[in-house]
C-alpha cells in the first residue's frame, strides 16, 4: 500500500533548505504567470468558450463580455451542453477542443497567445527563481507555457537563458556555465511557428525533450508548480523518466490540498518504482517562491540581503491575490438562514418608448400605477411583465417599437439593478394580491394589521425582502430581514422612530428571530412552495418558483471536544452553504491565586474569574487608581451622577444575550483597581456646561458654538487634571446641533470632539442622555467600564501567540454627501 502522497508545505521547505547542495530543476504551468497578468489555462478555456458562444448568438455580447464570472460561465455551459457537441464540463479534452474550436487555424492560436502575453512583465516568483539560479540551487526550468517570461526574467536578473524550443530541441545537449539557466519550452514559443495546443499536438512530445528529461533527473529534484497536469504525453514523460532507477525526487506543489487523479496515479508510479515523489499542498507558485527563498537564505546573508533588494524593487508584493477557500472536512452543525430559494422567469417583454422629457422611472411608475404591469427602464428600453393586451393598452400612444420576448438570465437579473427591481415589484404585487399584506413594491411588506401600538404610533409587523445571488447555486434567494412599518394620525419623527425600533427590534436574538421569519413563512408560504405566473393565471408563461423551505449552511467546528448534531430526517438537499468555525482567539489574563497567566476566549469571563493582564503594573508604572472628570449640564447632573454612580454596583443580565453576556460584578471586582468618579459638587472634576443657543444665528452657528464651549471646558480639566479620562452628558436638547450638512461642509460634534481630544492627547467619553434610561443597564456597563479601563492607558488582556512586533489597528469610517459627491473620512483610530 502507498503512503501517505501529501508532504506537508513547513517539511517541504525544509527539505529543499537541507538539500541546497542538490541541484533542482522547476517545472511551471500556465498557474505560475497568472500574477504577471497572463490569465491561467483554465481561464483561456473559458474566453474560448465564451468567443465561440458570443459568435453564434451576436446580440448577447454585451451582457457576456466578463468570461470569468461564475454566473456567466453557467450561462454559456448549458448553452454548449445543449448543443450536444462540445465536451463534458472540466473534462481532460477541453483544452485543446476549444483552443481548436476557437481558432482552427494555428496561425490564428499562435497570435492569440502573443496578444496574451504582450508587455506583460515577469512578476516576484520568477525573479526569485532567478535568484535561486545564480546561487547555484536552481539549473533549469522546464515550461509549458509559451509566454517566455522565464527568459525575460532571466536577462532582467543578469542571467544568460539558454532558450530551448520546439524547433532546436538540439540545444538541449551542451555544458552548462555558472550564470546560465537552461529554459526549455516544451509546448513551443510564441515567436516561433510550433505551438502546441490541438489534442494530436499535445499528445505527441519531442523524443529528445523525454530522453533528456529522464537523463538530467537521475540526480536532480524537479518541483512542479502552476501545472495541473493536463496533457497526457508530459505526463507519461515524468512517469518514465521518475521510474528509472536514480536519486532525484519529484516534488508536485499543487494549489490546495485536493490532489487530482492524475497526479495521484504519478506519484503512485513512482513510488512503486523505487523513487521518491510528494504532493505539497500550496498557496500558488509566488508565495512559495518567497517562503523558499526566506527559508534557504537563513543563515546566508548575502543571499537574504539580495532577497530584500528585490522584494522592495517589486511593488504590491504582499498584495498577491488567491482565492479563497476553506477545507471542510465534516459536518458538526447546522445553520438556518433567511434565504428562499427563487427561480425566475426565463423572459421578460422589450419594447421603446417616449418619455415625453418625463424622468423614465417616474414615468413609468405613475403610468403603471393601477395596472398589473411591472416595468423598469434599462438602456433606452422597457422591460416589462404583464400581459400583452395591457401593455399595448397601456403604453399605446408612447410606443415607438415592436413589443418582443427577450430572454433574461439569473446572471442579468443579478448584475443589473433594474432587473432587480423589476423581479421585486413582481413579487412584492404578486403577496398583495394574494395575502393580507401591503408593500411599497421597493423593499419592504407589511401585515396590514397592526399587531401593537406605541402611544399614537400604529405597528405593523414588517420584512425587508431583497435578492441574493451566490455564485456556486443554479438559482437566487429571495431574503427576508424582520422590521417595522409605523404609521399613525399625526407625524412620526425620527427620535420616534427610532426609539421604536430599538424597543421592539433590539432583542431579536436567534430564537425571537427565527420565530418571527416562521411567522412569515406562515403568512406568504402557509408551509407549501409557491409557484406563479405573473399576472397571475394570466396565460404570459412568466413564472415565478420560490421555495417555503430556507437554506441551511453546514458547519465544519474545529474544535476536538464539540459534540456533532445531526437532525433526524433533515433534507440535504436544503443545504446551500457550507463553513467552518475556528476556535475563538485564545486571551490572555493574570490568574487570580497568582502571576501566572491564564487562559480564557471570554473576556469579560476571563477578567471575572481572574485579573486584567496588566496588574501588576498598578503602583509602579501605572497609578493606583483611575480618575474621572465630568462635563455636564447642571439640569441633567443628578442624573448622570446616579448612572456613573452605579458602575460600582452589581447587575444581572437578566436573560440578556445568555450566549454571551455576563452579569456585571461592579467595576473593582473586575479590574482589581477603584474607579474615581467625582461629585457633581466637585468645582474641579465635574464642570457645568450652560449652552443656550442663539435663536438670532443659524444652527450651523450654534453647532459650531456648542462644540468650541465644549472644548473649552476640556482644556480647562486637561491643565489640572491630565490623567483622567472626561466624560461628556450630550442631552437630546442639543440633538439639533449634533451635526449639520451645508454646501460648503459637513460637521459632526462626535467627531470634532474626538479629533481635538487626540490632538491633544486626552481621552474621552461621549454619554447620550437616552443612554442613562436604556434597559441593557448589564451590557452598558460592561461597555462603559472596559473603556474606562483601556483609555486609562491600561491592558486588560493580549492575544495568545501575539506577535510582539505586531500592532493591531482599527479605523471606522463614514461617509458624507456635499453637492453631491461623495467622500469618506476616517472617524476613530485604535491601536492595542
Amino acid at each position: 500500500m502507498i503512503e501517505n502522497f501529501e508532504l506537508d508545505y513547513d517539511a517541504f521547505l525544509r527539505s529543499i533548505k537541507r538539500n541546497g547542495d542538490v541541484p533542482h530543476s522547476f517545472l511551471l504551468g500556465a498557474g505560475a504567470s497568472i500574477s504577471s497578468g497572463i490569465q491561467s489555462a483554465y481561464d483561456c478555456i473559458w474566453e474560448w468558450k465564451k468567443d465561440i458562444y458570443i459568435s453564434k448568438n451576436i446580440n448577447a455580447g454585451e451582457f457576456y463580455k466578463d468570461h470569468k464570472n461564475e454566473a456567466v460561465r453557467k450561462s454559456i455551459q448549458t448553452w454548449l451542453d445543449t448543443q450536444g457537441i462540445f465536451p463534458k464540463l472540466d473534462s481532460i479534452e477541453e483544452y485543446s477542443f476549444y483552443a481548436e474550436k476557437a481558432y482552427p487555424i494555428a496561425d490564428d492560436r499562435r497570435k492569440y497567445f502573443f496578444d496574451l502575453i504582450e508587455n506583460k512583465e515577469p512578476y516576484i516568483g520568477y525573479k526569485l527563481l532567478c535568484l535561486l539560479s545564480e546561487f547555484g540551487i536552481v539549473k533549469s526550468v522546464w515550461t509549458t507555457n509559451f509566454d517566455g517570461l522565464i527568459v525575460r526574467a532571466s536577462y532582467q536578473n543578469n542571467l544568460t537563458p539558454i532558450e530551448i524550443t520546439l524547433d532546436n530541441s538540439d540545444r538541449i545537449f551542451r555544458n552548462q556555465s555558472t550564470r546560465e539557466l537552461l529554459c526549455i519550452a516544451l509546448h513551443g514559443d510564441y515567436k516561433y511557428s510550433t505551438l502546441k495546443n490541438t489534442n494530436t499536438e499535445l499528445d505527441s512530445q519531442n523524443d529528445l525533450f523525454k530522453k533528456q528529461l529522464a537523463n538530467y533527473h537521475i540526480d536532480k529534484n524537479l518541483i512542479v508548480s502552476g501545472y495541473s497536469g493536463r496533457d497526457i504525453s508530459l505526463m507519461t514523460a515524468l512517469e518514465t523518466a521518475f521510474s528509472q532507477p536514480g536519486s532525484g525526487r519529484l516534488y508536485w506543489c499543487g494549489y490546495g490540498s485536493v490532489i487530482n487523479d492524475d497526479v495521484k496515479k504519478l506519484i503512485t508510479s513512482i513510488r512503486q518504482n523505487g523513487r521518491e515523489a510528494y504532493y505539497i499542498s500550496t498557496d500558488g507558485f509566488d508565495k512559495t517562491l518567497i517562503h523558499l527563498v526566506k527559508t534557504i537564505s537563513d543563515g546566508n546573508k548575502n543571499l537574504s540581503t539580495k532577497l530584500q533588494r528585490t522584494l522592495e524593487n517589486t511593488s504590491a508584493t504582499d498584495n498577491i491575490k488567491t482565492i479563497f477557500s476553506l477545507d471542510f472536512t465534516k459536518t458538526d452543525k447546522f445553520i438556518k438562514s433567511n434565504l428562499h430559494p427563487i427561480v425566475f422567469p426565463k423572459e421578460v417583454f422589450q419594447f421603446e418608448i417616449d418619455y415625453k422629457n418625463e424622468t423614465p422611472w417616474k414615468f413609468l411608475r405613475e403610468l403603471t400605477e393601477n395596472t398589473n404591469i411591472v416595468a423598469v427602464p434599462f438602456k433606452k428600453k422597457v422591460f416589462a411583465l404583464g400581459t400583452l393586451s395591457e401593455i399595448n393598452s397601456t403604453f399605446r400612444t408612447f410606443i415607438k417599437s415592436d413589443i418582443k420576448r427577450v430572454p433574461i438570465s439569473r446572471f442579468d437579473i443579478e448584475n443589473v439593478s433594474a432587473f432587480k427591481s423589476l423581479m421585486l415589484k413582481a413579487v412584492t404585487r404578486f403577496f398583495c394580491d394574494t395575502k393580507s399584506v401591503n408593500s411599497n413594491f421597493k423593499d419592504k411588506i407589511w401585515m396590514s394589521s397592526p399587531s401593537s401600538n406605541y402611544g399614537d404610533i400604529r405597528v405593523h409587523k414588517a420584512i425587508y425582502i431583497s435578492f441574493f445571488f451566490d455564485k456556486n447555486s443554479k438559482f437566487g434567494y429571495l431574503s427576508f430581514t424582520p422590521t417595522l412599518y409605523l404609521d399613525s394620525d399625526f407625524e412620526i419623527s425620527k427620535i420616534q422612530k427610532q426609539n421604536t425600533g430599538k424597543r421592539m427590534l433590539e432583542k431579536l436574538y436567534n430564537n425571537k428571530y427565527d420565530e418571527e421569519l416562521e411567522y412569515w413563512n406562515n403568512v406568504l408560504f402557509n408551509n407549501q412552495n409557491i409557484k406563479f405566473e405573473y399576472p397571475v393565471n394570466s396565460g404570459t408563461g412568466f413564472i415565478f418558483q420560490i421555495s417555503s423551505n430556507t437554506a441551511f449552511g453546514e458547519i465544519n467546528v474545529l474544535d476536538n471536544n464539540y459534540k456533532s448534531f445531526i437532525p433526524k430526517n433533515y433534507n440535504k438537499q436544503q443545504t446551500q452553504f457550507k463553513g467552518v468555525q475556528f476556535l475563538e482567539p485564545q486571551l490572555i489574563f493574570k490568574n487570580i491565586g497568582s502571576d501566572l497567566d491564564f487562559k480564557d476566549y471570554h473576556p469579560m469571563r476571563g477578567l471575572v474569574n481572574n485579573r486584567p493582564y496588566d496588574v501588576n503594573l498598578n503602583g509602579k508604572i501605572l497609578s493606583n487608581e483611575i480618575n474621572l472628570s465630568v462635563i455636564c449640564s447642571s439640569n441633567y447632573a443628578s442624573n448622570l451622577s446616579d448612572f456613573l454612580s452605579d458602575l460600582q454596583l452589581k447587575h444581572s443580565t437578566q436573560n440578556t444575550n445568555p450566549d454571551y453576556l455576563i452579569d456585571y460584578p461592579g467595576f473593582y471586582n473586575i479590574f482589581n483597581i477603584p474607579l474615581n468618579i467625582p461629585s457633581k459638587n466637585d468645582k474641579n472634576n465635574w464642570l457645568d456646561i450652560n449652552f443656550i443657543p442663539d435663536l438670532n444665528k443659524e444652527t450651523h452657528q450654534n453647532a459650531l458654538n456648542l462644540a468650541r464651549l465644549i472644548t473649552n471646558k476640556i482644556e480647562k480639566i486637561s491643565a489640572t487634571q491630565g490623567s483622567s479620562t472626561i466624560v461628556i452628558f450630550i442631552p437630546l436638547e442639543w440633538k439639533q446641533f449634533e451635526n449639520y450638512i451645508n454646501d460648503e461642509e459637513s460637521f459632526d460634534l462626535h467627531d470634532y470632539i474626538k479629533a481635538f481630544s487626540a490632538s491633544k492627547g486626552i481621552s474621552t467619553q461621549l454619554i447620550r442622555e437616552d443612554t442613562l434610561f436604556d434597559k441593557l443597564k448589564c451590557q452598558i456597563y460592561w461597555w462603559l467600564s472596559l473603556s474606562f479601563y483601556v483609555k486609562s492607558l491600561r491592558t486588560p488582556w493580549i492575544l495568545n501567540n501575539q506577535e510582539r512586533k505586531t500592532a493591531y489597528a482599527g479605523i471606522g469610517y463614514s461617509i458624507s454627501k456635499i453637492h453631491n459627491k461623495v467622500s469618506t473620512r476616517a472617524t476613530t483610530y485604535f491601536i492595542t
